[in-house]
């Protein structure tokens, strides 16, 4: 992920550029707090949970921020 923002910042507009860095902070926070959710269930499933809430939102991201850096 951290690759395709970096190409993605690279390829932004000056505005565009400090927009997405805004809007990336704001999606860690939130990728953090909905993964911690299923980490707060019961038993020992909800690591697990938690642990595919992080790939998966973070795999999806990468393959959005790798759209942008093609544009």
């Amino acid at each position: 992920m951290n690759a395709a923002y970096q190409k993605a910042l690279g390829t932004a507009g000056d505005k565009q550029r400090d927009q997405l860095r805004a809007a990336q902070r704001l999606w860690v926070q939130y990728r953090d707090a909905n993964c911690l959710y299923y980490g707060m269930g019961e038993g020992t499933i909800a690591r697990l949970e938690a642990g595919e809430c992080m790939r998966s939102m973070t795999e999806g991201r990468a393959k959005e921020l790798e759209g942008i850096g093609q544009q």
